[in-house]
């Protein structure tokens, strides 16, 4: 069976997702590596897509806009994967608030990204 290529967010790619909302202002720039390198590092689109979403939001690597800029790259990261988030605008704010609740584990969130994505 051949190998999938996941393509994955770089540092430049997160960093340019928060200019989008805010000012692109990094306030701790090792906590952005070691989310690369922890995405890098874990298998599955949507466990990758899980760890971007829970180690933005929790990390806070930026000045403002950490929880907007952990769905963002979540979303960007399963479209360049071929998956479509099917949620309303309302539920996104909802879906980071409950991803950074420290009672909320990653197989709950990754479990949520399987039920609300399809494939494109």
């Amino acid at each position: 069976m051949p190998s999938v290529i996941v393509k994955t967010l770089s540092k430049e790619v997160i960093v340019n997702i928060n200019k989008q909302f805010m000012n692109g202002l990094v306030r701790n720039d090792a906590e952005i590596d070691h989310i690369v390198f922890k995405v890098a590092n874990t298998r599955g689109v949507d466990r990758k897509a899980a760890t971007l979403l829970m180690e933005i939001a929790r990390r806070h690597p930026f000045m403002d806009g950490n929880k907007r800029t952990a769905f963002e790259c979540m979303l960007t990261f399963l479209e360049l994967n071929g998956k479509k988030l099917e949620i309303g605008p309302t539920s996104r704010f909802n879906v980071v608030v409950w991803s950074v609740k420290p009672k909320t584990s990653m197989d709950e969130i990754v479990t949520w990204i399987a039920n609300h994505t399809r494939r494109n």
